[in-house]
C-alpha cells in the first residue's frame, strides 16, 4: 500500500513539475538566439541543397490584396506563390547562396509594393477567419522562416533590413487572430474549449512567435505559448482535439494541421533553448495526442462519435472516410518530428511493430507507417502548416 501511495505522489509530483516548468517558461522566456529560427543544419543530408528553378522562370509577382471566400476555404492564389517561393526556400534552408539571394529578393518586392492587404472585416465570421490564415499560412509565416534562413547566409543591407521587417510586423498585427478570451458555447462538441486552441489561432501564433525571434522581442515570441498551453489541457482523455476532431470527413485531417501547428510551436521554443513537447496537464500531454492519432488508424471508428457533428467538412461529407493525403506533410509532418525526439516511446514502438508485420494492417495504418518508414529519407512537396521542410528541419 504504501509503494502505491509512493507512485501516485511521485506522478503528481512529476506532472505539477512539469505544469510549473512550462509556467515559467511562459512568463519568463526570453529569445537566446535572435533572428534564427530554424538553424540551418550543419548536416545537409536530409535537406534540399539545389535550386531548379531561377528567378525569371520563377518571379513569384506579389498579390496585392487577399480575398478569401467567406465560405469555406481560402485564397488560393497565395498557396500557388507559396509553391513557387517555396522553390528558393527550401534550398536556401539548405544553405545555397544564391536561392537565398532570390528569398531576399522576393520577400522585398513583397515587402515594398505593400502586398498581402487584407480588406475584408475585422470580426470573426467566414471572411476574416479566411483572410488571416491565409496570409498567417501561406505568407507571414514561410516567408518570416526564409528571412531567417536568408540572414544565416547572406547579409542584408540595414535599409532593406528594415523595410523587411515593418512589413513583416504589419501583415502579422493585421491578420492577428489569436482568439485570446473566447470559449465556445452549448451546442458543440467543444464547448467550453477556449478557441485560442484552434488551427487557425495556432498559425497566428506560429507567426508572432517567428516574428518575436526575428525581431529580438521576447513578448511576441512568448504569445505563442497561451495556445499551446490552451491545445494541450483541452484534448479530451483519449488525446482528440474537441475542436478539430468534429469536422466531419476531414476530422483527422485537421487533427493533424494543430498536432502539426504544436509541434511547430515546440521546435521554433526548443530552438531558443525551452523544451516544452513534455508540458503534461494531469495525464494530457502531445503523446497522448499522438496515440490518438494513431489509434485512429488502428480503428479509425473512434473518430466517428466526434466527427458526426459535420462542422465545416469541405469536400469531405462522409465522416466514415477520412480525407489524408499520404504524401501531405500536412497530415504527417508532426511525426517525423516525434519519432526522431521520442524513439524509444511506446507510440514510437508501436509503429514498429507494426512495420514489422505488415499483412493485416489497414490503409490508414499503411499510410502511417509509408511516412513512417521514411522519416530521414525522404522530402515533401509545398511546406505550409509545417512552415519549413519537417526532413531537414524538424527531425533530429
Amino acid at each position: 500500500m504504501k509503494k502505491i501511495l509512493f507512485f501516485i505522489f511521485l506522478s503528481i509530483f512529476i506532472s505539477n513539475t512539469s505544469y510549473s516548468d512550462f509556467k515559467e517558461i511562459k512568463k519568463k522566456a526570453t529569445i537566446t538566439k535572435p533572428e534564427i529560427i530554424f538553424p540551418i543544419p550543419q548536416n545537409l543530408d536530409r535537406c534540399i541543397t539545389s535550386m531548379y528553378v531561377n528567378q525569371t522562370t520563377n518571379p513569384v509577382l506579389p498579390l496585392a490584396k487577399v480575398e478569401a471566400p467567406s465560405g469555406y476555404g481560402l485564397d488560393n492564389r497565395f498557396i500557388s506563390a507559396l509553391d513557387s517561393f517555396e522553390n528558393f526556400k527550401r534550398p536556401c534552408g539548405g544553405g545555397n547562396i544564391e536561392a537565398c539571394e532570390n528569398v531576399k529578393r522576393v520577400i522585398l518586392d513583397w515587402a515594398k509594393t505593400d502586398a498581402a492587404k487584407r480588406i475584408g472585416p475585422s470580426n470573426h465570421e467566414g471572411r476574416h477567419w479566411n483572410d488571416t490564415l491565409t496570409v498567417n499560412l501561406w505568407v507571414a509565416s514561410p516567408m518570416i522562416a526564409g528571412y531567417s534562413f536568408v540572414k544565416q547566409v547572406i547579409n542584408v543591407p540595414e535599409d532593406e533590413d528594415k523595410i523587411i521587417k515593418d512589413w513583416f510586423q504589419k501583415i502579422v498585427k493585421k491578420n492577428k487572430h489569436l482568439m485570446y478570451d473566447m470559449k465556445y458555447k452549448e451546442g458543440t462538441q467543444a464547448n467550453g474549449v477556449p478557441k485560442r486552441a484552434h488551427n487557425h489561432a495556432l498559425s497566428s501564433a506560429i507567426s508572432h512567435m517567428q516574428l518575436g525571434v526575428l525581431l529580438n522581442d521576447d513578448k511576441l515570441f512568448r504569445k505563442a505559448f497561451l495556445n499551446y498551453e490552451a491545445a494541450i489541457r483541452y484534448q479530451r482523455k483519449d488525446g482528440s482535439l474537441p475542436i478539430e476532431t468534429r469536422r466531419g470527413g476531414r476530422a483527422m485531417f485537421y487533427q493533424g494541421r494543430a498536432m502539426n501547428a504544436l509541434s511547430v510551436i515546440a521546435i521554433i521554443a526548443e530552438n531558443q533553448g525551452y523544451n516544452i513537447w513534455e508540458y503534461d496537464y494531469k495525464g494530457k500531454n502531445f503523446h497522448n495526442i499522438v496515440k490518438f492519432f494513431i489509434d485512429f488508424t488502428e480503428t479509425n471508428k473512434i473518430v466517428f462519435k466526434y466527427a458526426k457533428e459535420m462542422k465545416s467538412p469541405g469536400p469531405a461529407k462522409n465522416y466514415k472516410v477520412q480525407d489524408l493525403d499520404i504524401r501531405s506533410s500536412s497530415n504527417w509532418g508532426w511525426l517525423y518530428a516525434y519519432v526522431t525526439r521520442f524513439p524509444d516511446h511506446e507510440n514510437v514502438q508501436r509503429l514498429k511493430q507494426w512495420s514489422a508485420n505488415q499483412s493485416t494492417l489497414n490503409n490508414y495504418q499503411r499510410k502511417i507507417l509509408f511516412n513512417f518508414e521514411n522519416i530521414l529519407k525522404r522530402n515533401f512537396g509545398t511546406s505550409s502548416w509545417t512552415v519549413v521542410e519537417p526532413n531537414c528541419h524538424f527531425t533530429k
